[in-house]
């Protein structure tokens, strides 16, 4: 099915809002964290199938980045293959995950705690984990169910496994677009975050350097 890419764009914005929703509510909820990590694995899950034979369901920056490097490979983004679906995608995401967690009353105006730099290390591991995980289960810079059927679940269950494992209150959900709407919350300690979130994407990426995907 072929998408404009005005409409993929807004797809991408819409669901990237919807996971900083779902993430911005249950870290703020009293369920157990493991509940809150089954919640946001679901909610990513759900997206994915919604989202992912349209938009191909990235809802991420860094998930984008490598997806269309691995498609497109450097020079064919420098020339322009994939590179305006790229930075349609960086901006939806950064405007839904801004906005969202920029407006939500539940997080916005809290006072909240700066995060530790101790942080950093679990979520450069957690993050590469998670984009690992998502390039093995795309199809041409898709995450899309119809090409891998068990794709959501599959990255679902990866989030809520790291999630479980990383905490909730000193991470950036492995999300340079989460990381952004929580700094725009007053977050302080974002900065090693997002750099964590960009190293990991980076090593990924110079494992298969050469190897661009067409579609």
């Amino acid at each position: 099915m072929s998408i404009n890419l005005a409409r993929r764009v807004l797809m991408e914005a819409v669901g990237t809002a919807t996971l900083a929703f779902a993430i911005s509510r249950l870290s703020h909820s009293t369920y157990s964290p493991a509940a809150q990590a089954c919640g946001i694995g679901l909610s990513l899950c759900l997206l994915i199938h919604l989202f992912g034979r349209l938009s191909g369901a990235h809802f991420n920056p860094a998930v984008t980045l490598l997806l269309n490097q691995q498609r497109f490979g450097w020079r064919g983004l420098v020339r322009g293959e994939g590179l305006a679906e790229t930075l349609g995608y960086w901006v939806a995401q950064l405007v839904g995950g801004v906005l969202v967690l920029r407006l939500d009353p539940v997080g916005a105006g809290t006072t909240a705690p700066g995060l530790s730099p101790a942080g950093f290390l679990p979520e450069l591991v957690f993050s590469a984990a998670l984009y690992g995980l998502i390039l093995v289960w795309s199809h041409e810079g898709k995450i899309c169910p119809f090409a891998q059927p068990l794709s959501g679940v599959v990255i679902g269950l990866g989030l809520t496994a790291l999630a479980m494992l990383g905490d909730l209150s000193n991470s950036g959900i492995y999300n340079p677009a989460i990381a952004a709407g929580l700094f725009s919350q007053g977050v302080d300690g974002i900065g090693p975050m997002l750099l964590a979130e960009l190293l990991a994407v980076l090593a990924l990426i110079s494992l298969r350097p050469d190897a661009p995907r067409r579609s």
